[in-house]
């Protein structure tokens, strides 16, 4: 794929964050957008910036209201999105939620439903719009993390999650490529979005030193790192410097000096 231009978008967690970033840039490149979320009046007022960077008149913007966590809605959703906004040429499954808190205050809906949105929204994602993906030299970009490649103080259940995204697109890589589907998997840190301001609810103050290591990125520049993925072909990306730095650190030295390096950090 050389552009956007005229590409059917479709992305989960459409309506704000990673999801609204990439929706509104790709918009600006004249791709047809279709935005994925629960909440009717957040669609809304995504569907109503998104059209407003639209370049050509003939770009259609599109928004559903569809809880990916529900796999029969979803399934059967799904369809008649496909009638309405067209063949998928590119899904980005950017839905997600996060928290950061000490293991024993995390309760076991929390473990759930981090899985249940981080995770199986995904699968349920894919399942649903692979028919429509396959043989068609399409692209599929799931949102994983840095903390689902190195493990991070207080991200037991959250980490947990973002390691089992990467380990699924690793697994799919493969097999998607065998099926007309290239596949992408964006690891960033911090990112500036709604999921950041509810982490901060709960997360410890040990945590936020660790965590400043790598810094904040915007949402603006990881929807660039998911352009950049598509149109490269490339399978994985970590965005920023800091964070490439890391996660090269981490891998030189099997995991020891970021070990060290948290122990340390959590002990001032």
């Amino acid at each position: 794929m050389k552009s956007l231009d005229e590409a059917n978008i479709y992305i989960t967690g459409g309506s704000s964050g990673i999801g609204l970033a990439f929706a509104r840039l790709a918009a600006s490149k004249g791709a047809n957008i279709a935005i994925i979320a629960r909440d009717k009046k957040k669609l809304k007022q995504a569907k109503k910036e998104i059209c407003s960077l639209c370049i050509k008149s003939s770009q259609k913007v599109e928004a559903y209201s569809v809880d990916v966590c529900d796999p029969k809605k979803l399934y059967k959703a799904a369809p008649a999105m496909v009638k309405k906004s067209g063949n998928p040429d590119i899904l980005v499954c950017a839905a997600g939620v996060g928290l950061s808190n000490y293991f024993e205050k995390i309760t076991n809906d929390n473990f759930k439903k981090i899985m249940d949105i981080n995770v199986f929204g995904i699968w349920y994602t894919l399942k649903a719009f692979y028919p429509y993906l396959k043989n068609r030299n399409t692209h599929c970009v799931l949102l994983s993390s840095l903390a689902g490649l190195i493990g991070v103080y207080t991200y037991s259940a959250y980490g947990t999650s973002k390691f089992a995204v990467f380990g699924l697109a690793d697994c799919l890589r493969s097999e998607f490529k065998e099926n007309g589907i290239n596949l992408s998997v964006i690891c960033p840190p911090e990112v500036d979005t709604p999921l950041l301001q509810e982490e901060l609810k709960t997360i410890p103050a040990k945590a936020k030193r660790i965590k400043k290591i790598t810094g904040v990125l915007s949402a603006d520049t990881i929807a660039q790192s998911i352009m950049k993925a598509i149109l490269k072909k490339k399978f994985m990306i970590v965005p920023g410097f800091m964070s490439k730095t890391t996660w090269f650190l981490h891998r030189l030295l099997n995991g020891y000096g970021t070990r060290l390096l948290t122990d340390i950090v959590i002990k001032l």
